[in-house]
């Protein structure tokens, strides 16, 4: 019979192989990780005023939900009193965040400090001058200035900001009504857009279905 040293010892010599390997894949995912940040990482509110051509700033309030939509907030400071609002999707590829609304998308990097603005390039913005909204704490609801369509159709009224194509629900009030009132005057053929400006918030209100809670546009008034 032969010895069973050299097979032994073979096997071993596989399997600390495998097992040297097996460090080396953990090893390049753990560099992976920490290198990429997840998309849940970046979920949160960010802040800070930004360079503006003719004004003090811009201060920018950014909030990246869990549902991949965001918040967008522009106050022209010492021009307006209230921002001006966006709302669409964003999106994670490798370390670069998209903000898809309008023709040309935001594109943002997490830095040491928070989300710092690249070019349309792809590229740091190269300034002395403050291109990096900081994390916050959660931002509470607000007023924004808004432009997109609004449609009352199947008594049910909605608002779909440009850039979007995300219908979000509106509160049925006294302005709400009024508004589907010019609606059924001026479109034809429902249920398209009526296209309008207006002044709203988001907040929570009772389901339409069932016991819960749901997100509603609430609109202050018609610009438009």
């Amino acid at each position: 019979m032969k010895p069973l040293f050299p097979i032994l010892s073979t096997a071993l010599l596989l399997a600390s192989c495998t097992g040297t390997a097996d460090q080396a894949q953990e090893t390049e995912a753990a560099k992976d990780s920490t290198a990429t940040p997840t998309a849940t990482a970046w979920v949160g509110s960010y802040a800070d005023t930004l360079p503006c051509a003719d004004c003090p700033g811009i201060f920018t309030r950014l909030e990246l939900r869990p549902d991949s939509t965001y918040i967008r907030r522009d106050l022209y400071l010492e021009r307006d009193s209230i921002p001006f609002g966006e709302i669409g999707r964003w999106s994670v590829q490798g370390d670069v965040l998209t903000l898809a609304t309008g023709d040309v998308p935001d594109r943002w990097r997490m830095g040491a400090n928070g989300l710092e603005m690249l070019d349309q390039e792809g590229k740091a913005v190269e300034s002395p001058l403050n291109y990096t909204l900081r994390r916050v704490a959660g931002v509470a609801p607000s007023s924004m200035r808004l432009s997109g369509g609004y449609v009352y159709y199947a008594d049910a009224h909605s608002f779909t900001p440009d850039g979007s194509n995300q219908a979000i629900p509106v509160a049925a009030d006294s302005i709400s009504m009024e508004l589907g009132k010019l609606y059924t005057q001026k479109v034809q053929s429902p249920p398209a857009p009526m296209p309008v400006r207006i002044v709203a918030h988001l907040q929570e209100g009772p389901a339409m279905e069932g016991n819960g809670t749901e997100e509603y546009l609430y609109v202050e008034r018609a610009e438009q």
